[in-house]
């Protein structure tokens, strides 16, 4: 049966376990009426009158009283009718034991096709989403899309399998393009790593000759210098930023008091002419991470959202316990961000700023998953940017 389709071998298993039984309770049904004890009327009527009629036979040739000769022939039709009554009976019981085999083989072969007949339905109502699961899993297998539609089914059970296949395939892919996108940023680390080492080896005599310079040039070179020490110092930063993509925290991970950190962000971050609000959860626990990294990761985000209000408004930042997550939102009342821009703020030398090295984001986003924990970024009700860091507890 290798070569049979799994519908087909469904199907005879399910006719198999179910008429087995019935064939053999019908057929033991049988055997034992053709076998039950009987009475064979001939065997036990005949003696009684081949002697009856002897005795008639004999009282006949013999004088007796009128009364006592009705009684007699009274008696013998008696027992006329008890024989022929006997062998209807025996006929009868005849005809019924093959009624009632011919009836008991009907019904059960009447069962048998019933049974027949509810195991194809259920074969093809099982056989069509097993095939279908099967096929998904070779295409998950493949990496392959799985169909957005699956065929209805209407056991439960299928359609939980289904589900969770669905649900599979959803895991894996978030957890390919979270491997892609670790892997990405990996070999950006690498280079950019490369990239900074070789920087600071030139900037730091170039900046420390700009400074001897300001001290001795007259003063129509100090706006050149001025140009020269600017530039050079944001080289500075990009190397530093370039020597931080990639980088894994050190040391060990300590319990960091978010609301502490980002009051102290908040205060020292924004420029006195905005507006700043932080609001906080009673008894919200600290994170078990990296100070300094998250210190910069947060302050990352801050200036951010400063210099998009372009050093007026107002930002807030609201700490929240979600759940099993704990909730970080950063409010600004900026220009906000296109939807289109969304997700490539976050990859690295995306920028949307003349002077910026596209790797603030990159970096906060590194970080914040390094810690476990997931970022993003939505419109703020009325104008602004709204980030939305989550952290599992």
């Amino acid at each position: 049966m290798a070569h049979l389709s799994f519908r087909a071998r469904l199907f005879f298993a399910l006719l198999v376990v179910s008429a087995l039984p019935l064939i053999m309770v019908a057929g033991a049904g049988v055997w034992l009426m053709n076998n039950r004890p009987s009475v064979d009327y001939a065997t036990v009527i005949d003696p009684v009158a081949k002697t009856e009629l002897e005795l008639v036979q004999q009282i006949k040739n013999l004088p007796m009283p009128l009364e006592a000769r009705a009684a007699m022939q009274h008696h013998d039709s008696a027992l006329t009718r008890l024989f022929g009554a006997a062998n209807v009976t025996q006929h009868a019981a005849d005809r019924w034991n093959g009624a009632t085999t011919a009836a008991v083989g009907a019904i059960a072969a009447a069962l048998v096709l019933l049974v027949a007949a509810f195991g194809a339905i259920l074969a093809k109502q099982y056989a069509a989403p097993l095939n279908e699961i099967v096929d998904w899993t070779r295409r998950i297998q493949r990496h392959e899309t799985l169909p957005p539609a699956p065929t209805p089914s209407t056991v439960p059970e299928v359609v939980s399998l289904q589900q969770s296949l669905y649900e599979l395939q959803r895991g894996l892919e978030q957890a390919r393009t979270a491997e892609l996108e670790s892997e990405r940023l990996r070999a950006f680390g690498e280079v950019a790593r490369r990239v900074a080492h070789e920087m600071k080896n030139p900037l730091t005599p170039i900046r420390l000759a700009v400074r001897q310079l300001a001290r001795r040039a007259p003063p129509e070179m100090q706006v050149e210098l001025e140009v020269i020490a600017a530039e050079s110092a944001r080289l500075e930063a990009m190397a530093r930023d370039f020597a931080e993509l990639g980088r894994l925290p050190v040391g060990i991970a300590a319990p960091v008091d978010l609301a502490e950190l980002l009051q102290e962000l908040l205060k020292n971050t924004v420029p006195d002419g905005m507006g700043r609000e932080f609001q906080a959860d009673s008894g919200v626990a600290s994170i078990e991470g990296h100070y300094d990294p998250l210190r910069r990761a947060f302050s990352n985000l801050i200036r951010n959202a400063v210099e998009a209000c372009g050093g007026h408004g107002r930002i807030a930042i609201r700490l929240r316990h979600t759940g099993n997550a704990i909730a970080v939102t950063l409010i600004d009342n900026g220009p906000g961000i296109l939807a289109e821009r969304r997700e490539l703020i976050f990859q690295p030398y995306y920028s949307g700023k003349a002077d910026g090295t596209g790797l603030g984001l990159a970096i906060v986003k590194q970080t914040i998953e390094q810690h476990h924990g997931t970022i993003s970024v939505t419109d703020t009700p009325g104008g602004g940017a709204t980030f939305l860091v989550q952290f599992p507890v």
